[in-house]
């Protein structure tokens, strides 16, 4: 598993937070990139990376093998830990923008917290302004609407100084009025954003159920319209548990009865950690074991037009004529591969596995394609 948040020794720890890019050059390549953003190595090993920065000396503490050079930091002197906000060898980054949330999604990989971020909102600015160009990031949660201002405030700032920047923002719309919309429109005209919006069911009652919050259904559906008037790219998200499962089929018919402007339907294989883990005995359910509800939503799907794809399934637990529909959708600092696997030949086109996912998550399809 690739490392995202690094222990470090800084030679002046009273700094507060600051974002530098790592290079091993003495030449900058970005408008943006000068002595003071810009932190050179200086020395490395297996275990360590040192860095000259106009803050002051510091040594990365390495957990792995991965690349480091091109990669945006936010360096906490103080607790001496380091986020890495941009990964340069990855097509797979994502910021954490809040950890609250209001909701409780009973299968919730990142669980909400109660934590003050307004802090880093500047300097995820300064990051942005330092990535290479025509990079793409997730913006995730918690709930990042929590911080409506802040957010299209950064992406203001990205419109005006890096509008090759692609953004993901994963969301659950509960958040957005009818006075975002001319906001919202000038910033889907000036950037490339997909939004990422959870649906659970059809029903109204068990989506609310699913995510925990009652009231919760009817301003998601208003507000996936407002989304859709400002000119939104939307994707709609359903992982699918043993809750939902027998929904699955309706709600194929629901959306594309109801919500037919979505840009594509990603129906997921739930992660195994944070509430899901706690909750395994009433979330699990084995789709390679029972593949109906799943099968009959995708047969829906594709009479009806809708654009669909799975996420977070390994080709060999879905029958043969739908593995075209999985996508490598796993990070690449969380994914691998089970023995297993070896020798697949569906190996290549796979997404594998969540690195958490162990024996008391098997699903009994797991087989080595040949």
């Amino acid at each position: 598993m690739i490392s995202l948040r690094l222990k470090a020794e800084f030679e002046k720890n009273h700094y507060p937070p600051f974002v530098v890019k790592i290079s091993s050059s003495d030449k900058y390549s970005g408008p943006y990139e000068n002595e003071k953003t810009v932190a050179k190595i200086v020395d490395q090993t297996a275990s360590f990376l040192q860095c000259q920065s106009s803050f002051g000396k510091f040594k990365i503490l390495l957990k792995d093998e991965d690349e480091y050079e091109g990669d945006v930091l936010l360096c906490l002197p103080e607790t001496g830990k380091i986020q890495r906000i941009f990964r340069a060898n990855s097509q797979y980054n994502s910021i954490l923008f809040t950890e609250r949330c209001d909701q409780m999604c009973v299968m919730c990989s990142q669980p909400p917290r109660r934590t003050a971020d307004e802090w880093r909102f500047p300097l995820y600015k300064r990051a942005f302004d330092l990535i290479p160009p025509d990079s793409r990031i997730v913006i995730s949660g918690g709930e990042p609407t929590l911080y409506k201002e802040d957010l299209f405030n950064i992406l203001n700032h990205c419109a005006k100084n890096r509008p090759d920047i692609g953004f993901q923002i994963l969301s659950n719309c509960q958040h957005l009025t009818k006075e975002d919309i001319e906001s919202m429109a000038e910033l889907h005209e000036q950037l490339d954003i997909f939004w990422g919006i959870p649906l659970y069911s059809h029903d109204e009652e068990n989506h609310d159920l699913i995510v925990g919050k009652k009231g919760a259904f009817n301003p998601l559906m208003e507000n996936l319209f407002l989304l859709a008037s400002s000119g939104a790219t939307i994707e709609l998200r359903t992982v699918l548990t043993a809750k939902n499962a027998l929904d699955l089929a309706q709600l194929a018919v629901f959306v594309a009865d109801h919500i037919p402007f979505i840009s594509r339907w990603a129906i997921m294989a739930m992660e195994p950690i944070g509430f899901a883990k706690a909750n395994r005995e009433q979330l699990f359910y084995d789709h390679s074991l029972a593949p109906q509800p799943l099968n009959k939503a995708l047969d829906v799907c594709k009479f009806r037009g809708i654009n669909v794809t799975l996420f977070n399934f390994p080709r060999c637990t879905v029958e043969e004529k739908y593995r075209g529909l999985c996508v490598q959708s796993i990070s690449d600092w969380k994914n691998k591969f089970l023995s297993e696997c070896k020798g697949c030949k569906e190996q290549e086109f796979c997404t594998g596995f969540f690195e958490w996912y162990d024996s008391k998550w098997t699903w009994e399809g797991i087989e080595r394609v040949t």
